[in-house]
């Protein structure tokens, strides 16, 4: 099973189709860059065969 991920700013996607590692990769930059000033408009997407699930604001993602 192949998970894919996708990050939002503002609900615009900003990476799309992210292998996990790629995923944390890019999002350990981008959370750590924003995390005192727009965290609440980064937003990810996990997306697998069984579900769609969407993280939290301000939270880290746990795998």
């Amino acid at each position: 099973m192949f998970d894919s991920y996708h990050i939002y700013f503002k609900g615009e996607i900003l990476f799309k189709n992210l292998s996990k590692e790629d995923f944390e990769f890019v999002w350990s930059k981008l959370y750590t860059s924003y995390i005192n000033a727009m965290n609440d408009e980064l937003t990810f997407e996990i997306i697998s065969d069984k579900c769609v699930r969407q993280s939290v604001y301000n939270l880290e993602p746990s795998y």
